[in-house]
This record gives C-alpha cells, structure tokens and sequence, in this order.
C-alpha cells in the first residue's frame, strides 16, 4: 500500500484506454491529458474525445460536438481552481478600468462572473494591482477571449441552415489545448495548480473530488499536506478518508538492502500533527482519527513513522481524551522495529507529564509498565525505552509520580529489580550506594534507575503510607531490596527509626548492606540513647564472633 494510492504513471506513453482506438496523440496532447487524468476520469475523458472529434472526417456536427467537450473541460477546471466566496471578491473589483486591462470594458461588463472564476482559479484576486503587460494578466486575457467561444457554437443555429464547419471551431480549440498545456501540461503547472489550491482556507466540494486523483502520486501528495496550514481542511479531509487507518503506508523492502524495511510516510497524517496544536482545531475530529488508528481489532501496520505522529497526536489530546487503547498503542510502537528513536521522547517529554499533570492514576501506572519493561536481560539489560529517556522522565517527574501513582510505581520498579536479580544478580551486587535523589545519579545503568527510583518513591511517600512495606522489604532475600528498605528508614528516620532497631537480624552480619548501615548510623548516631547505643555495640561483639 502506498498512502491508499497508485505509484506514479509515466505519461510517456498513451493509456491502454487510448491504444488501438485512437486518436493520435503528440506529445504534447499526452502530456495534457495525463494531466487532465490526474485531476478526473471525466475531464479527461473529454479532452480525449474532442480529439477524436477533431481527427474524425465523418462527423457533420463535429463543431457542436468540439465546442460542447470544450466548455465542458473550461467550466471544470474553472470549478475546481475558484471558490464562490474568492469569485465574488474579484467580481466587485471588475470596474470598467479594470476590466480595460484585459480587453474591451463594453464587451466584457456582462461577464464579471466569468471573468472573475478565470481570476480566481489564477490566483489573481486583487486585480487591481496588476499592470496591463503582467505576464499572468496576458495569459489571463487570452483564457477570457477564448472562454466564451465555445457557447456560441454548441447550440444549433437554424435547422434550415447547413451545419456549421469544423473549421469555425478549431482554431479555438487549438488556443484552448496552449491555455491547457500552461494549466496542466506538466508535473510544474499541476504544482502550481496545487499551490492555487492550498490558497483556499477550506475545500470546495469540486477541489475534494479531484483530489484523490490529483494526488494520486506520491510527490504531489508531499507537497500538498507538507503545505496545507488550514484547520478548517481537516474535517472534509476526514470525511473523504484521507485519514483511514488502511491509508496508512505499509513498510517497504529496500531495493540496495533486502531483508531490510523502512516505513513510508503518511503525508496525510503529518497534516493532522501539525494543525492538533490549532487552537480552532476540532478535539472531536482528533480522536476519531486517533482511535481508529490505535483500534485493537484492527491488524497493525508496523510502520513507525505512522507510530510517532499518532503519539504526537494523542500528546496534543485534552488528558480526559486519552485511552487505555492509546497506552496499548504506544506499547505496540515502543516494540515496533520500525520504531523511531524520537518515539521515547514523546512518551516521555509529553505523554506522561500530561497524565501526571491530569491526576491520570490507572493510564500513569499502565504507561510507567511500558517505559520501564526489560526486553532482556542477557547479556546485558535492554528496555523498550532508551536508556536515556527513562532516566530523563524519571529525574523530571519522579516527585509527581510519587503524588499520582503512591507506592505501586515502587511495587512496579521493585518487579523489575526481582526480575533482574534472578537472571543475573551481579548486576545488582555492584551497586555501590542506594541513592533517593535522582538528581545525584549520572548517567545510570538500568539497574541502578530502577534501584534509586524505587527509592525516590519511597523517600516522596509518606512514612505511615510505607512503613508495612518497607518492614516487608527488610526481610527480602534479595539484598539490594534490603538495602533499599534501610535507604528509606535513613530517609524517614524519625518516623521508621523503630523498623531499624526491632529488626530481627543483625545488620552487620551482611558485608552487602554496609554502605546504608553505614549512612543511617553516620547520620545519625548524635542522636541515639544509651540504649541504642548498647544495641550497636551487641551487634558489633556478635559480628567479631
């Protein structure tokens, strides 16, 4: 799939459409009606039968016919490049001194309207600027002289009469294919037709018709969204099903590199990132197309450029629009290999403050699972998440967290360090000191940000909110959690000092704990009573024997 369209065509050559029923088309002939076919089937369609009307000797009302295909083809391309709204503009600036510059004012008073849609669809809408020699005027005017040509002859003019010459008409045609050719005759001019196009602050119902074959090649399409600014296209873009989750781009093979895919860009999609911070930009729309992106019974498309501009989406969403389904998603692309390395820093930057900021418990805690997960921890430790942005989002946040989530993002991290330790517990044994200060810490291992987040938790937590945990934690057989538990006794003392002293073991029988032993009793033996110091010195005699 390639944005829900067909690859490029090579106008080069004619269509099967054209091939072995005529006519005979040059060059340049080709190129227009490509061009043409780009915008619609049915424009094109009838520029490729006025010129089978004009190669075909046996037609008497040939005139008629050639002079209706081409009001036809005039009117609808007025239609697709003008707007009612910008025409009556223009109209109300066609005085007679205006009109002056593009021919006789007697004669062209009664065609406002008309010349106005020609203007229009120019993008030449204050007329009154232009000077008479101005390149876009000249073109202007010979579209206007050749434009109301074409009525007069597509009607009978007395059934008495003789029908009139092919020859009366030709010579029109032949202006209007030079006019087409400027319009539409190249890759160039249908971008300039685009850029007429894009001036529009929302589409006509003709412009979202011709879309979908005006930018059904993957060039034009970036250039379109990659300049379309307006909000007000995101609601007729979305109705049209630019935004569909099967128009989501899968990953290709590289041609230099088999084996190796990487993820197209949904053109589309980028448009939506970039009006979502609009503040006239419908929350509503958002979401739908956010959900029907990231829905669960839908197969997924591992394209992971589509995966980042949906988060930056979801990142603009109003914290009661966000979903449990967007969380999953944002799992799925975490474990993406077409993940973008930019994909983290959204989680982290922007997703999870702004829960944090929306008192956001459940979708906080699910979010959390997934920034910290372990892919695998043999031979060394790797995460969904790098390493950096977990660390980045947990120093920034680590005190909100603690606010929002309690002592379950402790639990969380504590599974994490369980898991650690029974596939590899050395990891953990060379951790020198258990720190509660994030800020402290530079540029930690995994390990080591798991260890002292759970100790952050517990030193932001509220000492009665902790104290059936930590007494828990102090009988762990897992060292590092035991350090952990007397790391956050230290924190707390004057509230969990009691944990310490009624502790069932001696704490100077395990060389591991040393190092936050040694900080509780540093810390503060100038306040122990002659008891406790007593209790110190049992330990002490007990250790030496």
């Amino acid at each position: 799939m390639n944005d829900g369209f067909d690859d490029e065509r090579d106008s080069s050559q004619p269509s099967s459409e054209m091939a072995g029923r005529g006519p005979e088309l040059n060059a340049r002939q080709r190129a227009i009606y490509q061009g043409l076919k780009d915008i619609g089937e049915e424009i094109a369609a009838f520029y490729l039968d006025g010129l089978k009307i004009l190669q075909d000797d046996n037609l008497q009302t040939a005139a008629y016919l050639l002079a209706h295909v081409a009001r036809e083809i005039d009117g609808g391309l007025r239609d697709i490049l003008s707007s009612d709204e910008v025409k009556k503009n223009i109209q109300k600036q066609l005085t007679t001194e205006v009109l002056a510059k593009f021919g006789d004012p007697s004669e062209l008073k009664e065609r406002r309207g008309h010349i106005a849609s020609i203007l229009a669809a120019l993008g030449i809408e204050d007329v009154g600027m232009f000077l008479p020699d101005d390149v876009r005027v000249n073109f202007a005017t010979r579209w206007i002289n050749v434009s109301p040509q074409f009525p007069k002859f597509v009607h009978r003019h007395g059934v008495w009469k003789s029908p009139r010459a092919r020859e009366e008409v030709e010579n029109f045609w032949y202006e209007f294919e030079s006019i087409l050719e400027v319009l539409v005759g190249s890759s160039l001019n249908l971008l300039n037709r685009l850029d007429r196009i894009l001036e529009y602050e929302e589409p006509t119902n003709e412009i979202r018709g011709t879309l979908q074959n005006l930018l059904g090649v993957e060039a034009r399409r970036a250039y379109f969204f990659s300049r379309l600014e307006s909000p007000a296209w995101l609601e007729p873009l979305k109705e049209d099903g630019w935004f569909d989750p099967d128009r989501n781009p899968m990953p290709q093979e590289s041609s230099d590199q088999p084996g190796y895919y990487y993820s197209s860009r949904w053109h589309a999609l980028e448009y939506v990132v970039k009006v979502s911070t609009h503040p006239e930009c419908s929350i509503d729309i958002l979401v739908d197309i956010v959900n029907a992106i990231t829905d669960e019974s839908r197969e997924r498309i591992d394209n992971g450029r589509t995966d980042l501009d949906t988060v930056k989406i979801i990142g603009t969403l109003p914290v009661d629009r966000i979903e449990p389904q967007h969380i999953t998603f944002m799992a799925a692309a975490l474990k993406s290999i077409q993940k973008y390395g930019l994909m983290d820093q959204e989680i982290g930057q922007t997703i999870l403050p702004k829960l944090l900021d929306g008192g956001k418990r459940e979708l906080t805690l699910a979010l959390l699972t997934i920034m910290i997960e372990v892919e695998s921890v043999e031979p060394d430790i790797r995460t969904l998440m790098n390493d950096y942005w977990i660390e980045d989002a947990l120093k920034k946040h680590g005190h909100a967290i603690t606010n929002v989530c309690g002592i379950e993002a402790a639990q969380m991290a504590l599974e994490k360090i369980r898991a650690i330790a029974v596939a590899n517990r050395f990891i953990l044994d060379f951790i020198e000191r258990v720190e509660s200060d994030l800020s402290l810490l530079s540029h930690p291992n995994y390990a080591e940000l798991m260890v002292s987040f759970t100790s952050s938790v517990f030193r932001y937590a509220k000492p009665d909110s902790i104290e059936r945990t930590i007494q828990s934690l102090l009988q762990d057989p897992i060292a590092i959690i035991r350090r952990i538990a007397f790391k956050a006794i230290t924190d707390h003392y004057n509230d969990l000092k009691h944990l310490f002293w009624t502790w069932q073991d001696n704490p100077f029988d395990d060389i591991r704990l040393e190092p936050e032993i040694t900080e509780l009793l540093e810390t503060y033996n100038h306040t122990f009573d002659e008891d406790e110091m007593e209790q110190i010195l049992r330990w002490i005699e007990l250790t030496q024997h």
